[in-house]
């Protein structure tokens, strides 16, 4: 009887795991643009994965109001085996409302926590219903690929006496785009954050943009000792823009009896400037270019190095092309000008360039601003490299 009871165990276990082999978590963001953002229908969500699809999941929280205007609704649900999700099927259900309902859907976040992966599905629009028809849905792809880690996360653990803990530590990274899940920091089989020690771990979330602010936590409960830990900052370098920021603190985490998991917000700190650089090229006949391309950047507090525009191994600046570059420079203020400059030292083939124009997005302060030129950038034999001053044009006046 026994045997037979650890047989038919085993037997639900290996059933439990075929038909429900991952759990996942589905964070729900509603828009804050609008007081009727929100929604009192129902909401239910399919997702699309390498080797199949889920079937169609309400989300729902029991005694939980979901979805309300600048809402964040995190939801538990388990499936079949899916592989990566690179797709998701949201639906809103308004059948057994009196009237008509819409509901501003921001973004959705799947993680698996089988693979460790964290997929973003962005939406930014309304799901609408009418009184003939009080259902709605709409298909969202994931924002890019997600395979490989999307940011590189170093903590540094001050040298204080008795800097280090043993408790678990994890961090939320709070995007343009969205939030990352809650990410525990940890290499198994390794003592992290010890005295005077720097940690570098590497996760993945899918593009929540760019990072201004970070929420780490310190959990002691699986033991009292060395619960405080003195955190001298932390760093994220964004893989895919190349950019690195800083998150100072200074400070200990000191948990307590009562209290003891303990949590703080590090806004960004910046000594730099992050700049997206979007250079247009003419539509012009051979308006594109295969020589070096530089940019330097003029402020009010002063001016960048010259920085070379470059992707490596892609093509750049050819005919009706927008090329986006990402630079960080020191902090030199408002930008009233550029130099752009063009070396055709290295060969002759497409010497000539039509730079349409340059914008410029200061990524710190949110300011971004247009330098046009609708010219031609003509090398000679004699002066293979030629460079233009490109002031600011200005929208009230309409004039550089």
């Amino acid at each position: 009887m026994k045997l037979f009871s650890l047989t038919l165990i085993s037997v639900i276990c290996c059933f439990l795991c075929c038909c429900y082999g991952n759990n996942y978590k589905v964070i729900v963001r509603t828009g804050c643009g609008k007081i009727i953002a929100g929604t009192e229908g129902k909401v239910y969500i399919t997702l699309y994965g390498e080797k199949g699809n889920s079937s169609t999941i309400r989300l729902h929280n029991e005694g939980k109001p979901g979805f309300q205007r600048c809402a964040r609704d995190t939801f538990d649900i388990s499936t079949e085996e899916l592989g990566i999700v690179s797709k998701i099927r949201v639906e809103l259900d308004c059948t057994r409302l009196s009237e008509e309902d819409n509901w501003f859907l921001k973004t959705v976040t799947v993680y698996d926590d089988t693979l460790k992966v964290q997929q973003s599905f962005p939406w930014y629009r309304w799901l609408e219903t009418t009184a003939d028809q009080k259902t709605e849905s709409v298909e969202i792809k994931r924002n890019f690929e997600t395979k490989y880690p999307d940011y590189k996360v170093t903590v540094e653990t001050g040298v204080e006496e008795d800097a280090g803990t043993h408790g678990k530590v994890y961090i939320t990274l709070n995007g343009g785009k969205g939030d990352s899940h809650k990410i525990l920091l940890d290499h198994e089989g390794k003592s992290e954050f010890q005295r005077g020690q720097t940690d570098t771990f590497y996760i993945t979330t899918g593009d929540i943009g760019l990072v201004p602010e970070i929420q780490v936590e310190l959990d002691s409960t699986a033991g009292s000792q060395s619960p405080n830990w003195f955190l001298k900052g932390v760093s994220v370098e964004d893989l895919k823009r190349k950019l690195d920021r800083s998150f100072l603190w200074n400070e200990w985490l000191t948990p307590t009896a009562d209290q003891k998991t303990i949590s703080v917000e590090i806004p960004f700190f910046s000594l730099t400037t992050d700049y997206e650089v979007r250079v247009v090229t003419g539509d012009e006949e051979e308006a594109g270019t295969h020589g070096k391309v530089y940019i330097t950047i003029y402020g009010e507090k002063g001016h960048s190095s010259k920085i070379l525009l470059d992707h490596e191994g892609e093509p750049e600046f050819q005919r009706g092309q927008t090329d986006t570059f990402y630079i960080t420079t020191g902090d030199i203020g408002l930008v009233p000008e550029i130099q752009v400059e063009l070396d055709s030292t290295a060969g002759s083939q497409s010497p000539n360039w039509f730079l349409k124009g340059v914008s410029l997005e200061d990524l710190t302060g949110k300011i971004d601003r247009t330098f046009p030129w609708n010219q031609w950038l003509t090398p000679t034999a004699d002066q293979k490299t030629i460079s233009v001053e490109i002031p600011l044009f200005s929208p009230t006046t309409g004039k550089q």
